[in-house]
C-alpha cells in the first residue's frame, strides 16, 4: 500500500521546504566558521612561535572557543531564518506563517541516517588520530586529526540531511 506523499511545509517561491532552508543555513554558517577557525590555525601554525606544549593548549582552547562560537552563531543564523521566512510570508501572502510542523517519522529517519554517517567520519578520524598516537606522533597532530574530522563529520551530516530530504528519504 503507497502512502502519500505530504507537503512538508514547503515554501511556495523557491520549493525549498523550511527544514531544508535550515540545513542550507546551517551548512552556509558552519563553512564560514570553520574557514575563519582554519585561517587562523594556519597563520598561526605558520609564525611558529610556539612549541608543542603551547600548541596542544591553544589547539585545546581553540576547539573549546570553536565549539561556543559554532552554537551561538548557529542559534543567530535560524532566528534570523525564522524571521526573514516570518517576513516573507506575510509580504507575499498576507497571512500570518503557519508553524513548521512537529518532526514525523521521516524527519526522524533523515536525522538518524544523518547521524549514522556523521559518527563514521567522526570514528574514523578517532581511530586515525589514536593510530598517529600510537606511531609516535605529536599529540597536536593528533588534535589537528580530531579537529578536521571534527568539521567533517559535522559538514557531512548537515549536507546529508539535505541531501536525503531532497531526496524524499
Amino acid at each position: 500500500m503507497a502512502v502519500p506523499e505530504e507537503k512538508h511545509f514547503e515554501d511556495d517561491e523557491g520549493g525549498l521546504s523550511y527544514q531544508e532552508k535550515s540545513i542550507i543555513v546551517s551548512l552556509i554558517t558552519s563553512l564560514l566558521i570553520y574557514l575563519v577557525y582554519s585561517v587562523i590555525l594556519y597563520r598561526r601554525y605558520q609564525a611558529g612561535d610556539y612549541d608543542s606544549v603551547d600548541a596542544a593548549r591553544f589547539l585545546g582552547v581553540a576547539i573549546l572557543v570553536l565549539i561556543g562560537v559554532q552554537v551561538v552563531m548557529q542559534i543567530i543564523a535560524q532566528v534570523v531564518l525564522a524571521v526573514t521566512n516570518a517576513v516573507a510570508t506575510v509580504a507575499t501572502t498576507g497571512e500570518e506563517p503557519a508553524a513548521p510542523p512537529p518532526a514525523d517519522e521521516r524527519d526522524k529517519l533523515i536525522d538518524l541516517k544523518a547521524t549514522r554517517n556523521s559518527s563514521i567520519v567522526f570514528g574514523a578520524g578517532f581511530v586515525l588520530a589514536i593510530a598517529a598516537l600510537a606511531l609516535g606522533m605529536a599529540s597536536t597532530v593528533t588534535l589537528g586529526l580530531l579537529i578536521v574530522f571534527m568539521m567533517l563529520a559535522e559538514f557531512l551530516g548537515t549536507a546529508s540531511k539535505l541531501v536525503y530530504y531532497r531526496r524524499g528519504v
